[in-house]
């Protein structure tokens, strides 16, 4: 069976996975400017970003974002696995509930619209 969804549809799916995102994965204190993560980036060559609060479920839960060339990894991601994202395993089982894979594309633009980082995979912490 082959669903049809309306342009309306399509950009009303949009908003609300954009909302989801704005709502779950912000940072506490908002985000920074592109510059402080490109700076971040340049240095460590990953990246870690804590969305939670100061509650105890949620402490310690961060994004984390690699180049292909981190030098804290024992060896290289694949090229074509990286820049990676990965989220939390609650997170993303979260977003895959909801959204089936359909988030992932408009992750990916809403990141770097926030970070002004590439993102070439999301992936989820294992």
């Amino acid at each position: 069976m082959k669903i049809i969804i309306t342009e309306s549809q399509k950009q009303k799916l949009r908003e609300t996975i954009i909302n989801y995102l704005n709502g779950h994965l912000t940072p506490p204190d908002g985000w920074q400017t592109p510059q402080y993560y490109a700076e971040e980036i340049k240095e460590e060559g990953e990246l870690y970003i804590n969305y939670s609060n100061d509650d105890e479920e949620l402490s310690g839960l961060d994004l984390w974002y690699s180049t292909c060339n981190n030098q804290y990894l024992s060896e290289p991601l694949p090229k074509g696995d990286c820049p990676l994202v990965t989220l939390p395993n609650i997170k993303y089982d979260s977003l895959e509930g909801f959204f089936g894979n359909v988030w992932k594309p408009i992750f990916k633009e809403w990141f770097q619209h926030h970070t002004g980082l590439p993102v070439k995979q999301v992936d989820f912490d294992a």
